[in-house]
């Protein structure tokens, strides 16, 4: 299933991105938003698509939650490009749901998609796509529709 996942979610990646060197991601992630070091699934949304160019990004992670029946929680970082590589900038308080996308940066914040589950939706099965504003001072999300 893990498998799958993975590949579901590279799927999901344009190609010219996954051509281009942006270092081990994964690392990167999960030492920074998991208590693991492992995830389920995680997403990487630049502010450029290209790394040269990119400055600011998004990472969220979903995690293993230990002794739960399949169940993940979300992990949500602000990452900034240094002169030698990625840092994380912090972690995001207040962000939810699932496949986050659309992903559109200002100077002091980032606008994302994700889905989250609607009043007579499975658990499993989210269908209601909510738009957060990440603030880039404050860390916090909050959903703006």
């Amino acid at each position: 299933m893990k498998h799958w996942l993975f590949v579901f979610v590279l799927t999901l990646l344009p190609s010219a991105t996954l051509a281009q060197d942006w270092g081990d991601l994964d690392r990167l992630l999960f030492q920074s938003l998991t208590d693991s070091g492992t995830a389920e699934a995680s997403f990487w949304l630049p502010n450029a698509p290209v790394p040269t160019v990119a400055t600011t990004a998004i990472g969220v992670v979903y995690e293993y939650i230990p002794g739960s029946a399949g169940n993940t929680g979300i992990a949500t970082g602000v990452f900034v490009r240094q002169a030698n590589g990625w840092s994380f900038a912090g972690e995001v308080d207040g962000m939810y749901g699932q496949s986050p996308r659309d992903a559109a940066f200002s100077q002091s914040s980032v606008d994302v998609t994700t889905t989250l589950p609607g009043p007579n939706d499975p658990r499993c099965c989210p269908t209601v796509p909510t738009r957060w504003r990440i603030d880039f001072g404050s860390l916090k999300a909050v959903r703006i529709q």
